[in-house]
């Protein structure tokens, strides 16, 4: 009878059950999971609270990802068979669970799977797999293989960092919502420790994703520190160009953005992500209006920033008019008042002026990182802040370089400056 003589071949029908069932899994959901990195691994890795179990997600995300994946192409191949079926009948179980419990989907996928997974489990591969080949030769073929398929996966979550260009908080100083963009550096996600921080703070006319989309800040931070050149760090960028534009409060102090900078954003994203909050810890940097609000920062509160690096900054405004100019160049409003209280704001916010008249104990607590090219439209604010800084014997080091007012030139000066902050972040 034909249904006799094809029971002899079980073996086959095994073969082409562990194709499709692996191709699926790999395919339609093991896949799609394992490269969308550490934000994808978090979210799977959430289910794992119906455990009780409120750390490691991404880890555990990871894992499922790891066994739809891998786990899948090894069922395909036998290979290390009964462990990756259960390891991902485990992951069949878990989805299971979660979807039934929450009522966030349907779990009768997942449900027959892990059914599949345990009769799947005690068959075995058959013999066209290569656990059946590799066990009757005395070798280490399949231990090898194995240790690559776990190792390069492993090593690609290991070193894999994150940006986020569109986070949201919400100022109760500015009655508005605020954006802001993080760096999360390559173990952020394998580890349980905090980093030190490094506020990079973008020019006129750009915003919080300034620094990701034209600065390249994830390759040339990742660089920086996979060359050893930079400690593992994180990176805030704040937006400053929604509403009005600039870092400091206005004239006026109806918009207090200078304020929501201290008493909001570094207290959100201190307890929102692992950041050091000691001073030592802690820098700022920027380029164009975001090195002058890097100047002004340091200078009026170096109780809370170790390192400070002003990139070809705008001092501030030199006059009552200057201020004028510069306001309605930008789109702010000029509110009605007079000249005398405009000029007395112009000495508060001008970074020259501040180098002149501060103590210089608070000035000598910062580390100072100056740079700006030599053909930059900026360079007398920049050389005066030098000048003064050598007058009272402030540290600090200026560069100039070749270059103007450009991505370009801001590019290659962000590993330097990852480099200098570092240098108080490790111990120098």
């Amino acid at each position: 009878m034909i249904w006799t003589k094809l029971s002899r071949h079980t073996d086959l029908g095994l073969l082409i059950l562990r194709i499709g069932f692996g191709l699926g899994m790999l395919i339609f959901h093991g896949w799609e999971k394992l490269t969308g990195g550490p934000e994808t691994w978090a979210n799977v890795g959430g289910a794992m609270e119906i455990f009780g179990i409120g750390f490691g997600h991404t880890f555990f995300g990871f894992l499922a990802a790891f066994a739809e994946s891998i786990g899948a192409i090894l069922i395909i191949l036998g290979l290390l068979y009964r462990p990756a079926v259960a390891m991902l009948g485990f992951t069949m179980l878990v989805a299971t669970l979660t979807l039934a419990i929450t009522g966030n989907g349907d779990p009768s996928h997942a449900f027959k799977n892990f059914f599949v997974c345990g009769g799947k489990f005690l068959i075995g591969p058959g013999k066209y797999s290569l656990d059946y080949m590799f066990a009757k030769k005395p070798v280490g073929s399949a231990a090898v293989l194995a240790l690559l398929f776990i190792a390069i996966p492993g090593t690609s979550f290991a070193q894999h960092s994150t940006v986020h260009d569109q986070l949201t908080m919400q100022s109760q100083i500015l009655d508005s919502e605020r954006k802001f963009a993080v760096y999360l550096p390559p173990d952020y996600h394998t580890s349980e420790r905090s980093y030190p921080v490094l506020y990079l703070l973008h020019g006129a006319g750009d915003d919080q994703t300034g620094w990701v989309q034209f600065g390249e800040v994830r390759h040339i931070a990742d660089k920086a520190i996979r060359q050893g050149q930079a400690t593992p760090m994180v990176i805030i960028m704040p937006d400053a160009n929604t509403g009005v534009r600039g870092y400091f409060n206005d004239v006026t102090n109806s918009w207090r953005y200078e304020d929501f900078f201290f008493e909001e954003l570094i207290p959100h994203v201190e307890e929102r992500f692992r950041i050091k909050s000691e001073k030592r810890y802690r820098a700022v940097a920027g380029l164009s209006m975001g090195g002058g609000g890097s100047f002004i920062y340091a200078l009026r509160r170096p109780e809370l920033f170790s390192s400070a690096a002003p990139l070809s900054a705008w001092v501030g405004p030199s006059s009552a008019e200057d201020y004028k100019s510069v306001m309605e160049r930008w789109g702010n409003d000029l509110p009605d008042i007079s000249d005398e209280e405009i000029e007395d704001y112009v000495k508060r916010h001008n970074a020259v002026e501040l180098i002149r008249s501060l103590p210089e104990d608070g000035m000598r607590s910062v580390r100072w990182f100056i740079d700006c090219g030599d053909d930059d439209f900026l360079y007398e604010g920049n050389s005066l802040a030098h000048i003064e800084m050598r007058k009272r014997e402030i540290p600090h080091e200026f560069r100039i370089r070749d270059g103007g007012h450009t991505w370009t030139y801001w590019r290659e000066s962000l590993p330097v400056v990852l480099h200098f902050v570092s240098q108080v972040f490790h111990q120098y």
